[in-house]
Parts: structure tokens; sequence; C-alpha cells
């Protein structure tokens, strides 16, 4: 099963990279969208081109976040 996309800041010269469902540009300095599970991601992340940053703020918390329960 695909892991859900990661938000990741990019690093390095322009460049992008094609998915099965979309293109994504990699912009020096930009935040973009990735599927972890992507051998091409991997190897961006082993090559710290691309570095995992936190969700955005406002990001909606999983149901099952002990912190959000009520």
């Amino acid at each position: 099963m695909a892991e859900k996309d990661k938000q990741y800041r990019y690093s390095g010269p322009l460049s992008g990279v094609t998915l099965a469902d979309r293109e994504v540009p990699l912009v020096d300095g930009a935040t973009v969208s990735l599927p972890p599970d992507n051998p091409y991601v991997k190897r961006l992340v082993a090559m710290k081109r691309l570095t995992e940053t936190a969700p955005p703020k406002g990001a909606a918390k999983s149901k099952e976040d002990p912190a959000n329960a009520s």
C-alpha cells in the first residue's frame, strides 16, 4: 500500500519529478508534497536534496491522536 505524501523542502538545481498522477517541479528552497515510497524520492532524500518538513499549521489531526481526544 502506498504511503500518504509527505512534505519536503528541496535543495538543489532546478529540476522536476514525474509521478504516475502528476508532475512536480523542484525549485531550490521550495516545499513540495511527494510520496516517500517512490524510488526517486528516496534517492533525493539520501542525497540530502529533500528534507522532510513539519506538516503545515492548521492541518487536521488524526482521530486516533490522543491529544485530539475530548
